[in-house]
């Protein structure tokens, strides 16, 4: 049986991780470097997703309120629609306790917190690509829906 694995960089050089995970680069790297097997509970899980979702909430209505008052010539870089839509969905999943599975960040790790951010950030990516009938890995393959940004912006 042959495992299919995707291959993600960043500035640190390349991992590989399985073709359908959820998770991404970051969260494999501090699953490696943080091999403490303590895990988040689930309701904290949850309560991030609703947090993102609310984030996503007032990024829709932002935009929206920006174009009724400028018209498609909005001043800023907005996200599209679209996007929002899927990151909406995706982190009204992670809200309900969805993939909770993928989300494999020990609950003893450094770095104040990025590395569990990251974690759901690449959890939701992954899932607004699937939602929009794209593969996961998105950081890498889809400009649309960067883990980085749109999943995080205004966090």
């Amino acid at each position: 049986m042959k495992n299919n694995f995707r291959t993600e960089h960043d500035h640190l050089g390349t991992v590989k991780i399985p073709e359908n995970a959820l998770y991404g680069i970051h969260a494999q790297r501090a699953k490696n470097n943080f091999p403490d097997t303590e895990r988040f509970s689930k309701e904290w899980y949850k309560a991030v997703g609703t947090v993102k979702l609310a984030c996503y909430n007032t990024i829709e209505k932002f935009r929206k309120s920006s174009v009724k008052q400028f018209g498609e010539d909005v001043p800023v870089n907005l996200i599209s629609l679209d996007t929002i839509t899927a990151l909406q969905k995706a982190a009204s999943e992670v809200a309900e306790g969805e993939y909770f599975d993928s989300f494999i960040v020990p609950a003893v790790q450094g770095g104040a917190g990025t590395s569990i951010n990251m974690n759901i950030n690449e959890i939701i990516a992954n899932m607004a690509l699937i939602h929009t009938g794209k593969k996961t890995g998105c950081i890498f393959r889809y400009r649309s829906c960067r883990t980085c940004k749109p999943v995080s912006e205004h966090q």
